[in-house]
């Protein structure tokens, strides 16, 4: 690998992600890694910075692994989730709270049945009055054009068709739309905002109803005397409707991360009472509190001191502070989350609680030269607050190149030292460690394509397989903030020359002198897999090395349990070269079972090694025995090869006995004209091989030339015929073909 590539093993995720509120628009969670590395960097205790925030479950996790979290959120929005959930509150105090709210009047009814209401519906099959759980709407359209619902009555449930009667309930309220959408933009508008236009455009988003009963909500609550504990919970369940309320709900639902404040072209209005069950449950996700303080109180044991604005303010009252670490989750731009945000601190705690943040409502574009430029705000008063020599570990979940290129960029030019790199693949977080320096950079203009092509074919040689993209532009942009490629100051770092760098990778990546693209699906460059157009056949791929490397392990150690196992395979195969989840997977399930009781895995009876060499000698001995019945000369050993008789210098078949699924792939690269390749594998490998096949598309072309895969059971059966030629031999060898689910239907060959 090369020297410009500093490899960090990657920390795995301990436990699934709990779903938080706004989990829509927030980096995606994966609990563990923040704590694993806080645990072998600091100790229990110390006061930990991160500068952005942008993780409520970050911070969180921190604070609740036994250390003292300063955390400078500017978003109000954020800031409120972290505070709250930091206090667990329970499903019990929410419900308490929300009856009082329900009790309230409007008019002559409880708020409750008055909001209620507004989604009735009768059943399309009964005829019952019921609620409907949401409306369909077409973007554009003044009416849904379909209703949701299901009866308790009769079973019925679905998509119905929109009726004259649910028109009518909705026109009682589109009647005073102008009005309702008025109230929502004096709210915002003066303070720090002055674009009506950005404004309305934000408001637009919000169907009429939904507004009307999100005002009249936020009306109550203003008059309502309540302690701050409750208000706060209030505000909690308000916030969680202000975000269910809203048009950025694709239909047919899916599990969509919406950037772009812009409405679907068919979208889901949801019934908001309803709502305030799951808006409870999100909210009630954990179950131990910490302690949160607002700065400058910090707390004495493990808790958070939070800092409501930017980290640049932070600066001068944080001077003589000891920081002993810093954490940062790097989020991708999200124009959606942070207008709405803007809108619902302004309308729910006005327009001075709002403050500076409010302004992004009246930004349309987050390109990703801006990105590096609001990183380095943080990231650059970060660095002069922890002073000298303290380490960041950042996560960036999402990965995408113009993020990577963001936050490698932003960190570089901020005076902060790039220690490492972990990647394991697009849909999980990349992760990287830097040191603070105070030392001045040497910045000298250097050649990128050469930089990134050496580090592109060290990385490519030593993976010994097609990779992803990202991988590629995360490895270059790594081996460029090692030779100090970045200007020292944000000001230097100019549009142009953000493009500059991006337009060279895209030359290099155009190179096909030098990569080939492989499997790819569309013209964007992370479609697909990248590879070397001139390929060294003899370098092993990850693949088999993991796959080599766990069997060892399996048969040394007897039982493994799979948290050892993978901080293993994390420290052997560490940086770029970590293996992803499925293959790890697939190389255990192939050798190993778990045990009944502990836990452990274990490999099985007929993997251990003495076994494979029976399997390997029964397998030698069946092919000689083939070549003496089917009249065909036999030359060599592992392969061997099958000869007509007086054409030995052309070989009909070449065969090769394996007992893993890691073939020489020099002998792939070296086709016989004419030859039939046959590879013979035990059926408990014949998953792990196709699944290699299907994961690498260059071994996927080195095997598509004529070769043919035969399970032990299968040459078993095929000895076991009385009739068998040559001919029927040809048609044989494919009559059980490689399958992930392993069968062991051999009915064909009775």
């Amino acid at each position: 690998m090369s020297q410009l590539i500093r490899q960090l093993p990657y920390i795995p995720s301990l436990s699934p992600a709990i779903e938080i509120p706004f989990a829509r628009f927030l980096p995606l969670d994966e609990p563990g890694m923040i704590s694993s590395w806080l645990e072998k960097q600091a100790q229990p205790g110390d006061l930990i910075l991160d500068p952005l925030s942008s993780s409520p479950t970050a911070v969180l996790e921190a604070a609740e692994a036994g250390y003292r979290v300063l955390a400078a959120c500017n978003n109000p929005v954020t800031a409120f989730e972290i505070r709250l959930l930091a206090s667990a509150p329970s499903v019990e105090e929410f419900t308490s709270v929300f009856g009082e709210l329900a009790a309230q009047k409007k008019g002559d009814e409880r708020l409750e049945i008055s909001i209620s209401s507004l989604y009735l519906t009768h059943c399309a099959s009964c005829g019952e009055e019921i609620q409907a759980s949401g409306y369909l709407w077409r973007r554009g359209e003044s009416v849904p054009y379909s209703r949701i619902y299901t009866c308790g009555r009769c079973g019925d449930s679905g998509e119905h068709p929109i009726t004259d009667e649910d028109i009518q309930r909705l026109g009682q309220i589109t009647r005073g739309e102008r009005l309702h959408r008025a109230r929502a933009l004096e709210r915002v508008l003066g303070g720090e905002v002055d674009d009506r236009e950005s404004v309305e455009a934000a408001i637009a988003v919000y169907p009429v109803r939904a507004l009307y009963v999100l005002f009249t909500l936020m009306n109550r609550l203003e008059g309502m005397r309540l302690p701050a504990r409750r208000r706060e919970l209030l505000e909690a369940l308000i916030l969680s409707l202000l975000d269910a309320g809203n048009a950025v709900w694709a239909w047919p639902e899916e599990r969509e991360r919406p950037r772009q404040l812009s409405v679907p072209a068919q979208y889901l209005e949801k019934n908001l009472w309803l709502e305030i069950t799951t808006a409870i449950q999100t909210w009630c996700a954990r179950s131990s509190a910490v302690d949160v303080l607002t700065w400058p109180d910090i707390p004495q044991g493990p808790g958070i001191s939070l800092y409501p604005g930017r980290v640049r303010d932070l600066v001068t009252q944080a001077k003589g502070t000891r920081i002993d670490g810093m954490i940062c989750v790097f989020p991708r731009p999200n124009q959606a989350f942070w207008t709405l945000c803007s809108l619902w601190a302004s309308w729910l705690w006005g327009k001075k609680m709002a403050g500076r943040f409010s302004q992004v409502i009246e930004r349309r574009r987050f390109d990703w030269h801006w990105h590096t430029s609001a990183l380095h705000s943080a990231l650059l008063p970060a660095a002069a607050i922890a002073g000298e020599n303290v380490r960041l570990f950042g996560l960036v979940p999402e990965p995408t190149a113009g993020l990577m290129s963001s936050v490698i960029q932003s960190a570089a030019i901020s005076g902060f030292s790039l220690q490492g790199c972990a990647v394991k693949n697009f849909n999980t977080p990349i992760q990287l460690e830097w040191k603070t320096s105070q030392a001045r950079r040497e910045y000298q203009p250097v050649n990128i394509q050469r930089t990134a092509r050496e580090v592109i074919r060290d990385l490519l040689s030593e993976i010994g397989e097609p990779t992803e993209h990202i991988e590629l532009h995360t490895a270059a942009m790594c081996a460029l903030a090692e030779v100090n490629a970045f200007p020292p100051a944000i000001q230097q770092f100019t549009y142009e020359k953000a493009a500059d760098f991006q337009s060279t990778l895209n030359r290099l990546l155009a190179d096909q002198d030098f990569l080939r693209r492989m499997n790819a699906t569309a013209q964007d460059p992370e479609s697909g897999l990248w590879w070397l157009a001139e390929a060294d056949p003899t370098r092993p791929s990850l693949a088999d090395r993991l796959e080599y490397q766990m069997v060892n392990w399996l048969r040394d150690d007897g039982a493994i349990p799979f948290d050892k196992l993978i901080d293993r395979v994390y420290q052997r195969f560490p940086g770029f070269m970590t293996p992803p989840d499925d293959l790890v997977k697939q190389c255990l399930e192939s050798y190993a079972e778990l045990e009944a009781k502990g836990g452990s895995w274990i490999i099985k009876h007929n993997e251990i090694a003495t076994a494979r060499e029976q399997n390997l000698l029964e397998m030698r001995s069946l092919i000689d025995q083939l070549a003496g019945r089917l009249k065909v000369e036999q030359q060599g050993g592992n392969p061997v090869a099958w000869m007509l008789i007086g054409k030995k210098a052309e070989p009909i078949y070449r065969i090769l006995v394996l007992t893993s699924a890691i073939i020489d792939r020099d002998m792939l690269a070296q086709p016989i004209e004419g030859c039939r390749n046959i590879v013979i594998i035990p059926g408990s490998r014949a998953g792990l091989m196709k699944f290699k096949i299907d994961r690498d598309p260059y071994l996927k072309e080195l095997v598509d030339k004529d070769y043919h895969f035969l399970k032990y059971r299968t040459l078993r059966s095929i000895a076991a015929r009385t009739d068998l030629t040559l001919e029927i031999w040809q048609v044989l060898i494919d009559s059980d073909p490689l399958s992930l689910e392993e069968t062991t239907q051999l009915s064909m060959f009775r």
